[in-house]
């Protein structure tokens, strides 16, 4: 077994708690073993890309924690919690995961030129009274309400009320953080959220609408109503989270030289696309996956003796790291919009890889777009530092102030 042995090598909680300036360690990581086992933590540490690449499109590894207590009671009672983090198509690899992935797929496809062209408008609307203003906040003015709307629109819920809005947003960051194991004191949001989302899949099942949870319905993807709900609070959270932090923790590294990114996005029609995906590589919305062994696996035939791991053993992929392995991107701390091929991981890979990348692509570059066409200058506020979410995992900027003309 290849073990970490600290101070030698990182662990688990050196890398949680390394979550800000994380990339010194996983270079460290990688360069002892892109895949260590972390006796502290009982698990094993994946930092390299292609060792990354290979485990998410294993079969023997599942997403199901419940593996690694298969032979264990299950209690008589279940809390709606419990089932709201583990019945999500995220931890699921069988039938409800696969159709779910289909007609997510399916509606992105359908909308995507609606979709474009009002996700263009809302970012015009966001940004346009900013500037005469001369400060925003990149974070709490644009990227949350940004992703919030847009994950609205796909949902088919208004975004007339602010209290709403301002309740969803509470709910899905709650129920983010207890889904990717961050513990969130605020756990009645769960259930608020379930209560939500529960009346909305008894509104549509009475007049179908156009939007996703219609679709759900309409196709029968999960065997029980409360499945649905489950499911679309997760896909809900998902959506906004990931798209609220990629622009609140990408767009800050575009202020050093802000007036040069705007006359190359002006003078180079495809250059947004290329600099979202570097961005996705760069920031990686995501830190980092659990799967589980569902057998043996012994990779040490691939990655030298020691490398075999348990059935039930759980297995970190940190996709951040992946995404700055020099033996694969050259220059990995650099962003270079020009960077072809970029094949990042920043929306994972293999079966689960996220359905919505589609909508979320659409949304980080007309996001770029329009703040660099808005935008002459945009520098951070020297007297309001920026504010950093605790999540280790799914956490970057809280608040970004920043001075703008």
């Amino acid at each position: 077994m290849s073990n970490l042995d600290p101070p030698d090598r990182p662990s688990m909680a050196a890398l949680r708690g390394a979550y800000q300036a994380p990339h010194a360690l996983y270079d460290q990581a990688r360069a002892r073993d892109g895949i260590a086992f972390d006796p502290l933590a009982n698990c094993w540490l994946v930092t390299g890309h292609r060792a990354v690449r290979s485990i998410l499109e294993d079969r023997r590894f599942t997403s199901d924690p419940r593996v690694a207590g298969a032979g264990n009671a299950r209690p008589a009672r279940r809390s709606f919690l419990q089932d709201a983090v583990e019945k999500q198509i995220i931890f699921s690899d069988g039938a409800d995961h696969h159709g779910a992935q289909r007609v997510i797929l399916q509606e992105a496809s359908r909308k995507m030129q609606e979709l474009s062209g009002w996700i263009r408008e809302l970012a015009a609307g966001l940004l346009q009274p900013l500037p005469a203003r001369g400060e925003v906040d990149l974070v709490t003015d644009f990227a949350l309400p940004y992703a919030l709307q847009t994950v609205c629109r796909v949902f088919g819920i208004p975004a007339g009320d602010p209290g709403r809005l301002a309740d969803l947003a509470r709910w899905s960051n709650t129920l983010a953080d207890v889904t990717s194991g961050y513990l969130n004191v605020r756990i009645q949001d769960v259930t608020l959220f379930g209560d939500y989302f529960r009346a909305m899949v008894a509104a549509r099942r009475a007049s179908p609408s156009d939007d996703l949870v219609s679709a759900f319905l309409k196709a029968e993807t999960f065997a029980t109503d409360e499945d649905l709900v489950i499911n679309c609070m997760g896909s809900f959270a998902a959506g906004r989270v990931t798209t609220q932090k990629l622009l609140g923790d990408g767009v800050p590294m575009l202020l050093p030289e802000w007036p040069a990114w705007r006359e190359m996005v002006a003078a180079n029609p495809g250059a947004s696309r290329r600099l979202a995906e570097e961005l996705l590589r760069m920031v990686t919305p995501t830190r980092y996956l659990g799967r589980h062994a569902t057998e043996d696996v012994d990779l040490s035939g691939e990655w030298g003796a020691g490398h075999l791991i348990r059935k039930g053993q759980r297995v970190v992929l940190f996709l951040e790291a992946a995404n700055r392995d020099p033996a694969r991107f050259p220059d990995p701390h650099e962003l270079k919009w020009e960077r072809q091929p970029n094949p990042h991981l920043a929306f994972g890979h293999g079966p689960h890889r996220c359905p919505g990348a589609s909508i979320a692509r659409a949304e980080i570059q007309i996001a770029l777009e329009t703040l660099l066409a808005t935008f002459e200058t945009l520098v951070p506020n020297p007297s309001a530092p920026p504010v950093w979410d605790p999540n280790p995992n799914l956490g970057g900027y809280r608040s970004y102030p920043c001075l703008c003309s």
